[in-house]
């Protein structure tokens, strides 16, 4: 098996068919055999950091909520 350690210090563990990589985390990412494993990984960090969290859908909903509120009043 094919290891690779990203900029975080997590250890990814590519598929012997290279299909996928597993990080120890747990985080799966598919590709296909010709993705690089830094590429797969790359697209795991990229996805993360576009993800909202928790606060910010919260947020986001409370923010319609209320133009919806002063559209009706």
């Amino acid at each position: 098996m094919n290891t690779y350690t990203d900029k975080n210090g997590l250890i990814w563990t590519r598929s012997d068919d290279r299909l996928s990589i597993t990080c120890e985390n747990g985080t799966k990412v598919f590709g296909n055999e010709e993705m690089t494993d830094e590429y797969l990984v790359s697209v795991s960090l990229l996805s993360l950091a576009t993800e909202k969290s928790d606060a910010e859908r919260i947020a986001e909903l409370e923010a319609q909520l209320a133009a919806l509120i002063a559209k009706l009043s």
